[in-house]
């Protein structure tokens, strides 16, 4: 009873945590800041974290336990998660915070199609029903009148950046799933996929941003540092202690499949109340329409 508790806990906290996110792409694109150096610095004090601890843990085991399939596997997914947020933020400074974030998270798709499509898994009808709302809500999104934008602008040229962070957050959410299909070739435990998923961020930013800042010069002002840091602890915090703990404990009860849903539908409730409330956006109500046919399809997603 705890365990099936406990669980749901724990990925729900990792999905508030994830807020911060969301949180810190608005701030760094209202106010100028460079998102990838946040990004890279982000990705750097966290990828040396699960380092001394996954070196920690094998030291003390006397054994290492290690996957390389898996391991680039997560490594992918960290390069594409990368560029998701670079798409995100150029998203975030043209459109409407709410709609931009609601449209990248429902890549979540990706991994539901990959097991129909190359897996042959039979996907229940709450499932397709579930696909079938998040695709509708992110074409309602699209078609329905856009507000004036945060820089004064309107129009849709947030849109097309938002579908790119969408698809590459299918190509992210695919690249982690794919080695559970392979437990003998692909197992990794929780630190190493963490750690797999920070370097592969970090590859990302050393090809596309690193050589531009260094020509430059440019290092980040205080504020982005600050912000990394922070980020830092929230990332670390949600992988290594909240969400995947909260996997394992939802997998003795049967529902590991409700994790990736619940704490993405909280990230994206969370954060449509943020852009209403604190950030003041408004939206039409078909855009509202749309992000709450996303959020339900999330949940129902998850239901096998």
């Amino acid at each position: 009873m705890w365990s099936h508790f406990g669980g749901f806990l724990m990925v729900t906290v990792a999905g508030f945590l994830w807020i911060a996110i969301g949180i810190a792409v608005s701030k760094c694109s209202a106010r100028g800041w460079n998102y990838n150096i946040v990004q890279g610095l982000t990705y750097l004090g966290a990828s040396l974290i699960c380092a001394v601890i996954v070196g920690g843990r094998s030291l003390g085991a006397g054994t290492f336990a290690f996957s390389p399939f898996g391991f680039f596997m997560c490594c992918l997914a960290g390069f594409s998660n990368f560029y998701i947020y670079v798409f995100t933020a150029k998203a975030m400074q043209r459109g409407p915070n709410g709609l931009v974030w609601g449209i990248m998270q429902s890549g979540l798709i990706g991994t539901f199609l990959m097991g129909m499509i190359f897996f042959g898994e039979k996907p229940s009808l709450p499932r397709v029903a579930g696909a079938l709302l998040i695709l509708c809500g992110v074409l309602v999104m699209g078609l329905a009148k856009d507000r004036k934008s945060p820089g004064g602008q309107s129009g849709k040229a947030w849109l097309l950046f938002s579908l790119c962070a969408m698809l590459l957050s299918m190509i992210t959410q695919c690249c982690n799933t794919l080695p559970s299909y392979f437990p003998e070739i692909g197992e990794n435990g929780a630190s190493v996929r963490t750690l797999g998923m920070y370097c592969g961020g970090l590859l990302g930013f050393a090809f596309t941003t690193l050589p531009g800042l260094i020509r430059k010069r440019d290092f980040g002002c205080r504020s982005e540092w600050i912000m990394a840091g922070i980020l830092m602890i929230l990332n670390t915090s949600a992988s290594l202690i909240f969400f995947y703990r909260g996997l394992d404990m939802l997998a003795k009860n049967g529902c590991a499949g409700l994790g990736y849903p619940l704490s993405i539908g909280v990230c994206v409730i969370g954060f449509s109340f943020y852009s209403l409330l604190i950030l003041k956006e408004k939206f039409a109500r078909l855009s509202l329409i749309g992000l709450g046919a996303v959020c339900i399809g999330i949940i129902a997603v998850s239901i096998r």
